[in-house]
């Protein structure tokens, strides 16, 4: 390939970036409005909308992925709010719930605090400027994937005929919800003490040497 060829293939790329620049943006801010909407069908008694506008949610979820990596696009928006819409939307739709008797509010409140922990701890890093990403761990994507199937559970209930099972069902989601909220949560705060003991190392390993530089008559060079 020339260089010719090669200079337009590139523009051809970024082209194709900026045309398509909004589709994921657009996807985050869908789901981002879609849990109002679910709050307001379950306290109306509309079920089957309530379910019908999870699901769509979960699609744009799933196509806002396929989407930035089959584009190629990555940006600070998308890395920030994408992970702050799914939050929000399981929020809003669990607080639904809650108001509808069908979850009970300790799950919601554990749910929270694990997430403030995890927002705590990235604004920590992103401040300290460390250079870590905090990206989603193995355990986080199990949790995600059984909150997601309670909810959907949940919503479903309501539309099919009464079984004797529901409630056991029901309550192994939410112990397998529970769990999994408790240790990737404890997981996490293992990552961010590590990170806030070394930088606590690296300060008083600075001090020290400043303060050498200083008794030896040097100037530090920043």
């Amino acid at each position: 390939m020339t260089k010719i060829e090669q200079g337009l293939q590139k523009v051809n790329v970024s082209n194709c970036k900026s045309h398509y620049f909004w589709i994921p943006q657009a996807l985050t801010g869908l789901r981002l409005l879609a849990g109002p909407f679910v709050v307001w069908a379950l306290f109306t008694g509309h079920a089957t909308l309530a379910f019908w506008l999870v699901c769509f949610a979960s699609l744009t979820d799933w196509l806002d992925g396929v989407s930035a990596r089959f584009f190629k696009i990555e940006s600070d928006f998308g890395r920030t709010f994408d992970p702050i819409a799914d939050k929000v939307f399981v929020i809003c739709v669990c607080l639904g719930l809650f108001a509808a008797g069908q979850l009970p509010l300790w799950l919601i409140g554990i749910t929270v605090l694990r997430d403030l922990l995890i927002l705590a701890g990235g604004l920590w890093i992103k401040k300290k400027k460390i250079p870590y990403t905090l990206n989603p761990i193995r355990i986080s994507k199990y949790n995600t994937g059984l909150q997601m199937s309670l909810i959907g559970w949940l919503l479903l209930i309501p539309l099919l005929p009464p079984l004797n099972f529901y409630p056991l069902f029901s309550s192994v989601l939410i112990y397998g919800t529970l769990t999994t909220t408790l240790l990737s949560g404890f997981v996490y705060a293992k990552i961010f003490i590590y990170f806030y003991r070394a930088s606590k190392l690296l300060q008083m390993a600075s001090g020290d040497h400043a303060h050498c530089a200083a008794g030896c008559g040097h100037t530090l060079q920043p």
